[in-house]
């Protein structure tokens, strides 16, 4: 559901804007409307842009911070007043880092090359130079030295990689050996450990400076992060204001949510600038601002991973939310792996979940959508029969014989008559309710947007399609016969096809009926082609949710059978068997988890939203306000 929204049109006198957007700032409801008068935005983009990179200058140092300050959480209030001297504190702190780093690279690269030729001292080697003696180091395959025996005394060391010597020969004396030429490094093994090592302390100070600042100052520098980022949207305020009658008066527009109408009105009343309220009209951009229930309103964040529905849209969320549950719960399809997937939202819902590596910081704030799809992936990975890989009607867990594993071993089974199986033919059947669906409310939506004059054709293919689907699976059912079955096809699909082919652009005929009748049949059948195409494509990519599901569970049955084979009757087998069952679930639970996730997404984002004209092109509502 999109919120409605109200305009907003303030005229300021210019001494009194500052104090004004002070106020409405406080009031952290309005958001603003981007202006097409750039006459302002020229005088503050020097300093928006400035103001802009230091926030990504102060974000990097922040995270930074955090990151090497081991989980320290910030206490209290910092004084934002302070930050900059400790900013360039810890930006000196990370340029020593990253130059002990590269200087560790240098000399990690000159051990390796020097280690194979042992502790020498480069200053013998200068003392050979300067007796007329030349000297040569050498690598060469293992075999080199078979082949060329007279170098067997050179050899200094080998290793895996082949064998290393040294040559000797007077000054001017050319040598032609058949191996490649190793330069080694200015200085000598003793002194890259010792740098090593010399490095490693510095690094280890500097980590534990890093970790004292963040502990002490961190809180300072996110305060003064905090005020920079309501500077930067102060600035852009004023970059979004109009001027008039010669810069002595300031237009400001925005837009409000109904649902906050009181404290608007509280608001106006206790101001002396001249405003305007208006409903919005057709051609505004306004912003969109979701409303949805408690279980729809945890998916939101899918849907605005697309985009934003336009303010005259929908929003798909009370659709997409439930579809993407069974989707997610198909695919997955193991109730063993729901109780984890449950378990675990509920820990990230309790705040356990901070210091998991990679997923505490991914999924953090998804704890209700992620017990949603934990909850529904259970009950659907039981009736599928499957559980941490085990066929629970095969294993006996539930007897065949009654009700429930009579239910549990039909939906294992194939569809009467046929050789598909019935999970295959579910999950086409989902996705034909599912396009049929989209195609419903996109019919329904845009006729209340724009008439039904012009989605006359649309009518038409909801019509056939969904008359079709439904008059098919009465007939299947025995509630309706076939010479019945036949004459409503008949008549659903001539009344079809005057809206595709004839009404398709009901205003060409009335202008011209003779090239209106012309044309319009051409574009329906260039239409069709395009509709029968699409939706074939669309409806076989539901078949997705079979086969990740089957592959899941294939491949946690055989994780199953292999550590069956390990552990064999127990005994002194019986831990590598339980590593075996314990790594591949957590593997194929991890695997399944992104297939299930990104799969169903796709089903709501290409299949569903292209089917329903949803475009997703909308603003989302972002209040002018104090950030805290």
């Amino acid at each position: 559901m999109i919120q409605k929204m109200k305009k907003l049109t303030f005229l300021v006198y210019h001494k009194e804007y500052d104090g004004f957007l002070q106020s409405l700032q406080r009031l952290g409801v309005v958001h603003i409307q981007e202006s097409e008068d750039k006459t302002v935005a020229e005088r503050y983009s020097d300093s928006l842009t400035e103001k802009k990179e230091e926030l990504v200058h102060v974000n990097q140092v922040v995270q930074h911070l955090q990151s090497f300050s081991n989980g320290v959480t910030v206490q209290g209030n910092g004084n934002a007043g302070v930050a900059m001297q400790y900013i360039i504190q810890a930006d000196g702190l990370i340029d020593s880092l990253k130059g002990n780093e590269q200087e560790k690279a240098t000399y990690q690269s000159a051990y390796e090359i020097l280690k194979p030729w042992g502790s020498f001292k480069r200053s013998d080697l200068s003392k050979l130079k300067s007796v007329g003696v030349n000297t040569a180091f050498y690598k060469a395959d293992s075999s080199f030295i078979k082949e060329h025996p007279e170098y067997e005394e050179c050899v200094v060391s080998r290793d895996k990689d082949g064998v290393y010597f040294v040559v000797f020969s007077r000054v001017g004396e050319t040598q032609d050996v058949k191996a490649t030429p190793v330069e080694l490094p200015g200085f000598s093994l003793e002194q890259c450990s010792e740098n090593l090592s010399k490095i490693e302390k510095q690094t280890a100070s500097l980590l534990c400076q890093q970790k004292d600042l963040a502990e002490s100052h961190l809180a300072d520098i996110i305060a003064y992060r905090t005020s920079l980022i309501n500077d930067i949207s102060t600035l852009e305020a004023r970059v979004n204001t109009t001027l008039v009658a010669d810069c002595k008066v300031m237009v400001l527009e925005g837009w409000y949510p109904v649902s906050r109408e009181k404290e608007i009105e509280s608001y106006l009343s206790s101001i002396k600038t001249y405003y305007e309220v208006r409903e919005p009209l057709p051609t505004d951009n306004v912003p969109t601002l979701l409303k949805n229930g408690p279980v729809s309103r945890l998916f939101e964040r899918l849907t605005v991973m697309y985009g934003f529905p336009d303010y005259n849209e929908w929003d798909p969320t009370p659709i997409v939310a439930p579809f993407f549950t069974l989707f997610f719960a198909i695919c997955m399809g193991d109730a063993g792996y729901g109780i984890i997937i449950a378990l675990y939202g509920l820990f990230e819902l309790s705040g356990k979940t901070k210091n998991v590596p990679i997923l505490g910081e991914m999924l953090s704030g998804c704890g209700g959508m992620i017990l949603t799809l934990g909850i529904a992936t259970t009950v659907i990975g039981f009736f599928l029969g499957t559980f941490f890989g085990i066929n629970i009607v095969e294993a006996g867990w539930i007897s065949a014989d009654n009700s429930v594993g009579a239910v549990l071993a039909w939906l294992q089974g194939k569809v009467p008559g046929t050789s598909y199986s019935i999970q295959m033919a579910a999950a086409i059947a989902i996705g034909v309710f599912h396009i049929c669906l989209a195609m419903l409310i996109k019919a329904l939506l845009y006729t209340k947007k724009e008439g039904l004059k012009k989605h006359l054709s649309t009518w038409g293919w909801v019509l056939l399609i969904i008359g079709s689907v439904v008059t098919g699976v009465l007939a299947l059912t025995g509630a309706m016969s076939e010479s019945v079955m036949t004459l409503t096809l008949i008549c659903i699909g001539a009344v079809s096809a005057v809206g595709i082919f004839i009404l398709n652009n009901v205003d060409r005929v009335a202008k011209n009926p003779i090239t209106g009748l012309l044309i319009n049949p051409l574009a329906g059948l260039y239409d069709t082609y395009n509709m029968v195409s699409g939706l074939l494509g669309d409806v076989l990519s539901y078949i997705r949710l079979y086969a990740l599901c089957l592959a899941g569970g294939m491949l946690g049955g055989a994780f199953n059978m292999i550590g069956d084979m390990v552990g064999g009757d127990g005994g002194a087998m019986l831990i590598p068997a339980i590593v075996i069952y314990v790594i591949g679930h957590i593997f194929n639970l991890l695997m399944s988890a992104i297939s299930a996730f990104v799969h169903p997404l796709r089903l709501n984002f290409v299949e569903y939203f292209k089917n329903a004209g949803f475009d997703g092109k909308g603003t989302g509502y972002c209040p002018y306000r104090i950030q805290k």
